[in-house]
């Protein structure tokens, strides 16, 4: 649907980003996302995708957290009413994207439960205990459990620019669903202090019941 003469306003300064451009507006706002995570540490990158205009957003948080979910939909249909944010639940919706924030193993579990499955088109992971590691995981690629044991291995403590990596993952999941890059690659980018390495991931999944 074409953008409205509101619309083109309020992302004014994001439409003229190169590789942005009207179209990919329009794709952020008919896209499907899940984030999953702790509520505090999603909270961030939530904001980042809502002002974005991503359209449709659904949290996946521990129970714990739960309760946090009704200040976090005011807020951001504050910030953006383009934009509904709703729990997760069981769906056969199909998601272009889901982020997956683990901090903590409770985190973890429910980056375990989600990363396979089969109507997830897109996959981005951020580690934010050492080593930290961000992985972007495209279709056919793997799943997190394919891709690499230690995406979803326990938690050890936070490293301290955990903020800085889910933002940077954040960053990543944007690109994916805006069609920033037109094959994009799946790789993993581990952090060792401000030095950053990419590997490839080639191997494909193996996981029953998922196929991407």
């Amino acid at each position: 649907m074409p953008l409205t003469d509101a619309q083109i306003e309020r992302y004014s300064r994001q439409i003229i980003v190169p590789r942005i451009g009207g179209r990919a507006q329009e794709r952020l706002l008919n896209a499907k996302m899940l984030i999953a995570g702790e509520a505090q540490q999603v909270e961030q990158s939530l904001a980042y995708l809502v002002g974005a205009g991503v359209g449709s957003i659904r949290l996946a948080m521990p129970q714990a957290d739960r309760s946090a979910f009704d200040r976090l939909k005011k807020s951001m249909r504050e910030l953006n009413p383009d934009v509904t944010t709703q729990l997760d639940e069981a769906s056969e919706e199909p998601i272009d994207v889901a982020l997956l924030i683990i901090g903590s193993d409770a985190a973890r579990d429910l980056a375990d439960r989600r990363c396979t499955v089969t109507n997830l088109r897109a996959c981005v992971v951020a580690r934010l205990d050492q080593p930290a590691k961000i992985a972007v995981l495209t279709s056919p690629s793997s799943c997190p459990r394919c891709a690499d044991a230690s995406l979803l291995a326990p938690v050890g403590a936070r490293v301290a620019d955990a903020d800085f990596v889910a933002m940077l993952a954040t960053a990543e999941a944007f690109k994916l669903l805006a069609g920033y890059h037109e094959n994009p690659l799946s790789v993993i980018i581990d952090f060792d202090g401000h030095q950053t390495r990419s590997r490839a991931v080639t191997s494909p999944c193996t996981c029953p019941n998922n196929p991407r």
